[in-house]
C-alpha cells in the first residue's frame, strides 16, 4: 500500500535545504536582491536577481527581477508556477506537502536539506504573534528568526509524490512506516513486525537505512 492512499489531501510548498540556512543578516539582508535563478514548470532556467526576504515569506512567492537595477522587470511568481528557486545560499524545491498532520493541502517552497530517495526538506512556521516579537538582549540574528519562525523537517519520497512530518506516523507508526518504506521488503517487514531497533523512536535511523539501501533518488 503507497502512502498516497493513506494521505486524504496535500498542499504544494517550496522548502529549502539544511545544507545551507545562514540567516544572519550580515551575510544577506532583508529587502536586498541577490543573485539567482528559477525553474518554470516546464523546466525552463531564467537567471535573474531575488528579493531576499523572511524565511517564512520565501516558502510562498519569489520577487524575481531579470536587472536588478531596473524595476520594470520586476515579477512575481507565486510557489504554482515554479519547480524550485535559488536565491543566495537558499535552494528551495516546490513540492506536494501535507502539512504537519497530513490533513490539509498547500503548494509552496520548501529549502533542500539532504538528498536522497526520501530527501529532507525544512519548513518555516510563523510563531503565534510573531508580527509583535521583540528581539532580545544579546539575541543573535539568527535565534531571533528561530523564535519567529520555527521550523519543522519534512521527508518528500518522489514515488509517493507527497511531503510528510515526523508527526504524519505518529497516530499508527507501524501501519504508515510499513507503508512509506514498502519499496524496501526487508525493512518494511521489520518495521511492520517491530523488531527492535525499527520502531518510532528510530525513526531517524528507518529513514538512513532505507536511503542507505535505494539506488534510486
Amino acid at each position: 500500500m503507497k502512502l498516497n492512499r493513506i494521505i486524504a489531501g496535500f498542499f504544494l510548498l517550496c522548502s529549502i535545504s539544511l545544507n545551507a540556512q545562514d540567516w544572519n543578516s550580515d551575510t544577506y539582508k532583508y529587502g536586498e536582491q541577490y543573485e539567482g535563478y528559477v525553474i518554470d514548470l516546464n523546466g525552463d532556467r531564467i537567471d535573474g536577481f531575488i528579493k531576499y526576504r523572511n524565511r517564512a515569506i520565501m516558502q510562498e512567492e519569489v520577487i524575481f527581477y531579470s536587472d536588478k537595477d531596473n524595476s520594470s522587470t520586476k515579477k512575481k511568481y507565486d510557489v504554482d508556477d515554479l519547480s524550485e528557486f535559488k536565491v543566495g545560499d537558499k535552494h528551495y524545491h516546490c513540492i506536494p506537502y501535507s502539512g504537519n498532520n497530513g490533513g490539509q493541502s498547500i503548494r509552496a517552497n520548501l529549502l533542500a536539506l539532504d538528498n536522497g530517495c526520501i530527501k529532507t526538506y525544512v519548513w518555516y512556521n510563523r510563531a503565534s504573534g510573531y508580527k509583535s516579537m521583540k528581539k532580545r538582549s544579546g539575541e543573535s540574528d539568527e535565534a531571533y528568526g528561530d523564535r519567529k519562525f520555527p521550523s519543522a523537517k519534512v521527508y518528500f519520497k518522489s514515488t509517493d509524490g507527497m511531503g510528510v512530518t515526523q508527526e504524519f506516523f505518529q497516530d499508527d507508526f507501524k501501519k504508515k512506516m510499513t507503508a512509506y518504506t514498502s519499496d524496501n521488503k526487508e525493512l518494511s517487514k521489520k518495521v511492520k513486525k517491530g523488531e527492535n531497533g525499527y520502531q518510532e523512536r528510530d525513526f531517524m535511523a528507518i529513514i538512513k537505512e532505507f536511503n542507505a539501501g535505494c539506488t534510486n533518488p
